[in-house]
């Protein structure tokens, strides 16, 4: 079934046809501005009425630079001067600003354009009275602007991409050259190619002839016959332990270890491989220089307990008998001697005792780490009931001078040690407090990973400068005729601390007492001797 043919228009006189074409002109999608000889608008379609906002009767019998009087026009109005006296056509593109009109553009691009483009083509017409006439047609082409715009920046962009893509690669390639790791990857069928020097030199024509054997070996299992396993003497560490250590041999016959990483990519619908290899010679050597120091520190921390054992043991048998004889005469000469031999007797007697003191703090400083009994859960609160009980009997703590706030974390480690611990930053906070105003306060805090004990007392307090250095053995910040001590009792703590893997810390001024700190770790650091447990 075809079409009915349209209908014929039946023009009966001129009248009829100019009304035609004047309908025709209005009605397109174009603008069409027709200029007499004197320079003057004759004609103003409705589309330029509805971009330009101007009416046709406002438009007609005016120049174009007097309807556009804020606009300059000037390639434009040279355009229509030559099209009217030469008879020359011209296009106005969308490039030239000097020669477009400020029409505005649809909605949809107000946003990015403030007019609208537009391409003018200027075009000569002669009347059939001789008359010349310029005809414009204006042509909305902001939307092909606007693509083109995109497409240049959208070329702007990929012309960079292209760019940065080369300087990385150049980048990458230059960084592969580089690295001290030799870098390899393979496929899945079982093919290896060196990716940089180091890795050509070491699995190479001219590298070791079975490290590639090794390197496929490690590799997760394929469809494809699986290598041979290498000997033992080549795998320095187990696979299981998740550290691939191996053996490779140079041309020269020097043994390289070497440690393997392995990691996988999907390309092409197949995995490959990236192998690094690090040479591990230097850690190696670092390992067996520290596990020789090591071994010297054992053997050293051996002999000197012996040594510190065999001090304590007999040296306090001559002291015991140098004390015993100089009491002995002290006690069946009195009164029978002049007041300075007594006095130099006292002295005897207080010196013997305080160096039987000392010799019994050094041993129970040497035997911190090597005798310690093994960590397990220690509630606080009765080692505090325990260490109050202490002193009670001891008539060093009345009821009232040791204060506990709050509640006490149960932690792990040496319960003997840490009572000897905190035993002896209670008694420092009695001991250098007023004894009828002495107070030592007893609290604990919580952290993510750890408690924190505080000891606080009223004592006397330390000035900053000693803060550190009371910590370290045998130092004294008073002498022994003011407070008794032999300045080992915190040294003993710290390390007690160092043994539990915690910090000690103390917070004090002259005259405000004293807040020391210990940290212990929630969960049991790597660092603790396991033969200290």
């Amino acid at each position: 079934m075809t079409n009915p043919p349209p209908p014929i228009v039946d023009i009966k006189d001129a009248a009829e046809a100019a009304d035609l074409y004047s309908n025709l002109l209005d009605t397109a999608d174009v603008g069409l501005v027709v200029i007499g000889s004197d320079h003057a608008i004759c004609h103003w379609n409705q589309w330029m009425q509805s971009r330009s906002g101007i009416p046709a009767d406002q438009a007609i019998g005016k120049r174009l630079s007097a309807v556009f009087t804020e606009t300059r026009l000037g390639r434009l109005c040279q355009a229509i001067k030559d099209c009217l006296e030469f008879g020359m056509p011209a296009v106005i593109s969308p490039s030239l600003n000097q020669g477009a009109l400020p029409l505005r553009p649809l909605p949809q691009f107000a946003a990015t354009f403030d007019r609208m483009e537009q391409s003018i083509r200027v075009h000569p017409i002669t009347t059939s009275r001789g008359e010349k006439l310029c005809s414009l047609t204006v042509r909305d082409v902001t939307l092909a602007v606007q693509r083109d715009r995109l497409l240049r920046q959208q070329a702007a962009e990929l012309a960079d991409l292209v760019t940065q893509t080369r300087r990385s690669e150049d980048r990458t390639r230059a960084i592969l050259q580089n690295t001290i790791d030799a870098i390899l990857v393979a496929s899945d069928d079982g093919n290896i190619e060196p990716l940089n020097a180091r890795a050509q030199e070491l699995c190479g024509p001219e590298g070791d002839p079975e490290l590639s054997n090794i390197i496929r070996f490690l590799l997760p299992d394929s469809e494809h016959t699986p290598p041979q396993r290498p000997t033992a003497d080549r795998l320095l560490t187990d696979l299981g332990t998740g550290v691939i250590e191996v053996l490779a041999c140079t041309p020269n016959g020097r043994n390289v270890p070497l440690e393997v990483a392995i990691s996988h990519f999907s390309a092409d619908g197949r995995y490959h491989y990236i192998i690094t290899l690090r040479d591990i010679s230097q850690r190696k050597r670092h390992e067996m220089e520290i596990q020789r120091t090591m071994a010297e520190l054992e053997r050293s921390n051996s002999e000197l307990e012996q040594f510190a054992y065999a001090a304590s043991h007999d040296l306090q048998e001559p002291l015991r008998m140098v004390s015993s004889y100089t009491q002995l005469i002290a006690r069946r000469y009195k009164d029978q001697l002049d007041e300075t031999a007594d006095e130099f007797i006292h002295y005897a007697v207080d010196g013997t005792q305080r160096m039987q003191r000392m010799i019994d703090d050094l041993l129970t400083l040497s035997r911190v780490g090597r005798h310690g009994k093994p960590f397990n859960a220690v509630p606080l609160d009765s080692l505090f009931d325990a260490i109050a009980a202490n002193f009670r009997r001891a008539g060093l703590g009345p009821a009232g001078n040791i204060v506990r706030d709050g509640f006490l974390p149960t932690v792990t480690g040496d319960a003997s040690q840490l009572l000897l611990l905190f035993q002896n930053l209670v008694s420092n906070g009695l001991k250098y407090s007023a004894p009828d105003k002495g107070e030592v306060r007893i609290y604990a805090t919580e952290t993510d990973e750890s408690w924190k004990v505080f000891v606080a007392d009223n004592g006397i307090g330390i000035e900053p400068q000693y803060h550190a250095t009371i910590f370290e053995i045998f130092k004294r910040l008073h002498g022994y005729g003011e407070y008794a001590g032999t300045g080992i009792g915190l040294a003993i703590c710290k390390k007690i601390v160092d043994r539990h893997g915690g910090t000690i810390s103390v917070e004090s001024a002259p005259g405000k007492g004293s807040t020391f700190c210990v940290e212990l770790p929630k969960e049991l650091p790597i660092v603790i001797p396991p033969e200290s447990m």
